[in-house]
């Protein structure tokens, strides 16, 4: 397995680390690249648009290189969670604990597992933890 031209191309934006974790992952299970950077008009219009809840420079993805990424499992069903849920547990996760990539998934925000807790699920979402401290390294995005 290995990711479409667009996908590859997005996770070239990404820090190194989500791009070894993320080619992993794709060698394992089919996955496309949503998003990596997102310079300050789009996220503007995704928060307008209820996909994220931050503004410019407070999101993981406006920052060069990208320290988040949102990854969809293929075929891709909006419908239907169970798909985000299996690759963010038993892909995603466990391959970065595997690389010791420090990660943090929008499923589980808090880790603990239990999606119930959660008063925003973002299941295509991973970022580097804490993202703040990797965004230090790197330059806002623009776009």
């Amino acid at each position: 397995m290995s990711l479409d031209k667009n996908s590859a191309a997005r996770l070239k934006k990404a820090h190194p680390l989500l791009q070894q974790l993320f080619n992993a992952v794709a060698a394992k299970t089919p996955i496309m690249i949503l998003d990596s950077q997102r310079g300050r008009a789009a996220q503007e219009l995704a928060f307008r648009q209820g996909h994220t809840k931050v503004h410019f420079g407070n999101s993981a993805h406006n920052w060069s290189p990208s320290v988040a990424l949102d990854v969809v499992p293929l075929p891709l069903d909006w419908h239907d969670t169970k798909p985000f849920i299996t690759l963010g547990k038993t892909f995603v996760i466990p391959t970065a604990k595997e690389l010791k990539i420090p990660i943090r998934w929008g499923g589980d925000w808090d880790g603990d597992g239990d999606m119930k807790d959660q008063t925003f699920v973002d299941l295509p979402h991973y970022e580097l933890t804490p993202w703040r401290d990797w965004a230090k390294q790197c330059k806002p995005f623009e776009g």
